[in-house]
Order: C-alpha cells, then structure tokens, then sequence
C-alpha cells in the first residue's frame, strides 16, 4: 500500500512539474515563438479595417522577447509596388481614407539596423455614402530674403495656382537665412521647421498639409505637380471646411468663425493663418522691390497643431470654432486672407495633418466646397 501512495504522488508532482513547465512555455510562445532569439517580428493588432480614416491598427513589434513597439528607434516601413515608405520613429498606428492591401514590416535600431523577418497585411475596407467634398491642399512654403533660390520656388507655386485655380492655398513662412535677417520672420517658422517638418536646413522647401511627405521639394515644377497628385489620391478630404470673417478697421480686429462638417464622427482640430500677398521689400536674386507673396504674418490657433474643438465631430453635423486677433502694424488688411485648415491624425495621435483647407479675402466669407 506504501508503494502505491508513493507512486501515486510521484506522478502528482511529475503531472505539476510538466504543467509549470507548460505554462512558461506558452508564455514565451506568445512573446517570440519560443526563444528569446533576437529576432524583430511585427504583429497587428486586426488584419482588416475601415478606411474612415479613424479606424486604426495598432502594431507590435518585437526584438526576441523584448517589446521594442514604443521605443524611439523603431520605425515602421509601408511596404509599396513603387518603394518603401518610412513612418516616423515610435509611430505604431495606421489609420487610412483609401481601400485597399497595405503591407508593413519593421526596423529597429540597436547598435545597428535590425528588419524584421516577417511582414503583416492589412487590408482596408471601402467606406461607401458620404458627401464627396473638393479638396483643397495647404502648401508650406519656407523662404528667406537671403535665399538666392527661394524666388525661382515662388514662381513655380503661381504656376501650379494658375494652372489648378482654387486647389493650393499658400503659406509663405519667412526666416533668417545666409546671415541676412528677414523681416517677416516669425517664431512659428523655426518651430514647424525643427518639431514637425523634420529639421531641414536648406532652403527652399515645401510641404504639402503639415507632412513630411519622401521626398524633399524644392523648386522642381514636375516633382511638386507629381506630389500634388499623390496627395489628392491617398489622402482624400472627408470633411469640408467653411469660413465666417469680419473685420473692424478701428480697432484693426478680425473676427472669424471656422465651420467644419464631416462624413465621419473624428476628432479634429481647426489650423488658422493669417497671410499677406503684396509685400514689396528686398530679396537676395530679386531686386530691392521685390513683391512677396502669401507671407504668414500670424497663426490664429495657439498651437501649430491647431486647437482641438471642443467636442468630437459627429458625421452629417456642423460644428464651429470662434476666433478673434488684431493686425499689427503696417499690416495692409486690403491684402490679406485667412486660411482655415482642418487636421487629423492617421498614426494614433502621433502627427496630425491636415484633411482639407479653405480661404477668403480678409472680412470676407466662403462657403464649404464639393466636387460637382
């Protein structure tokens, strides 16, 4: 009867041995197949979604057992027919307004460069009904008096205006450049140039929408036209943008009201500049009376990232931001405008850009715009 017992509970403590053994076994198969073996593997979070442009997949990435998903040094890499597209470093959502298969795989960084051995597919799914809004873009150009480059940019902006009436609204940001300092320079240039548009040097540049974008636009007419189309076609407006403005000349006060509605509840945020065209000063390979265009005198929203409404966007309703600020002087308010951007965010919360755009004579009004 001993021996009995005694083999009985060999085989218990056997039976709970293989049970722990099996546990830390499973734990380490969800984590990298088995083995901490140093290699980076990515995982979505769900294979399909909505392109709503709010729907997200969130990615995991792994270097062995190590979760590397929020460091600094990953970046994820859409994989595409025409080349690599490279996400910011630490972004691990997507979000998209265009149905279709994306492919990504990762890179992180440890003392060298590591690619992940696999790829995750994800595929969106087409949104159907919605007002189909025309879209206008926000283009960023940064310019400088003592940039001798700078003019031939501008010249291919009113090109591509001229030929595309009512597609681009400009935003000149002027800075100190070459040991000239520029007079229509604002603290803001320097803050999108550093924080947001990825700390260029150079000038001239141009940016469609506050994004990076994978290329670096100079002055090029086919190169910035070639892009315009890629914005239009993987980043379609789904949300129209109206403007309300006033304009006291006593007291030199603008007061403006930005309307928004969607195809989609989203959170959104409402960018707003004031620009004046007309501005004769000097320009390094112009003259002493050079005519500058489209400068950005002054940013409404308190962030560079526009202000947050104050409440989420329900599709099919109107919602409104208020805003009011005064001319400096020698402002001439007969030249200005008011551009009204709306941002949104397709990595998490990561970056935001702008979805559509809008603009009006200074005092002036303009209503929300649709394809025909």
């Amino acid at each position: 009867m001993k021996n009995i017992y005694t083999a009985r509970l060999l085989t218990v403590i056997s039976c709970c041995f293989l049970m722990l053994s099996s546990c830390s076994g499973s734990s380490n198969e969800g984590d990298t197949g088995g083995t901490d073996d140093g290699i980076l593997r990515i995982a979505a979070d769900k294979t399909e979604m909505l392109a709503d442009g709010v729907e997200k997949v969130t990615f995991t990435v792994k270097l062995g057992i190590k979760d590397v998903s929020d460091e600094s040094t990953m970046n994820l890499i859409l994989v595409k027919e025409s080349g690599e597209e490279k996400l910011d470093y630490g972004v691990r959502a997507f979000s998209t307004l265009v149905a279709g298969s994306y492919t990504f795989k990762a890179r992180y960084y440890e003392g060298g460069a590591i690619l992940s051995e696999n790829e995750v597919t994800v595929v969106a799914k087409p949104v159907t009904g919605g007002v189909s809004y025309y879209h206008k873009l926000l283009g960023m150009q940064f310019t400088s008096v003592g940039c001798q480059a700078c003019p031939m940019l501008s010249t291919t902006l009113k090109s591509i205006q001229t030929e595309l009436p009512g597609r681009l609204a400009v935003a000149s940001f002027h800075m100190d450049f070459g040991n000239v300092a520029d007079p229509m320079n604002i603290a803001a240039t320097n803050n999108y140039r550093t924080n947001i548009l990825g700390n260029f040097s150079g000038l001239p540049r141009f940016f469609y929408n506050l994004r990076k974008g994978t290329q670096e636009m100079i002055s090029m007419k086919s190169q910035i036209e070639e892009e315009l189309q890629n914005e239009l076609r993987s980043y379609p407006a789904s949300c129209g943008v109206a403007i309300e403005s006033t304009f006291d000349s006593s007291s030199r006060t603008v007061s403006l009201t930005a309307k928004l509605t969607s195809n989609v509840t989203n959170t959104y945020r409402c960018l707003i500049y004031l620009v004046e065209d007309g501005i004769r000063y000097f320009q390094m390979n112009g003259d002493d009376n050079y005519v500058h265009n489209n400068v950005v005198r002054l940013i409404v929203s308190t962030s560079l990232n526009g202000d947050r409404f104050s409440s989420e966007v329900q599709a099919g309703q109107e919602i409104t931001m208020k805003r009011s600020c005064q001319l400096g002087e020698g402002w001439n308010s007969d030249n200005m405008r008011i551009i009204v951007s709306m941002l949104t965010t397709l990595d998490g919360g990561k970056t935001y850009t702008c979805n559509n755009t809008n603009e009006c004579k200074l005092g002036k009004s303009v209503d929300y715009l649709y394809n025909e």
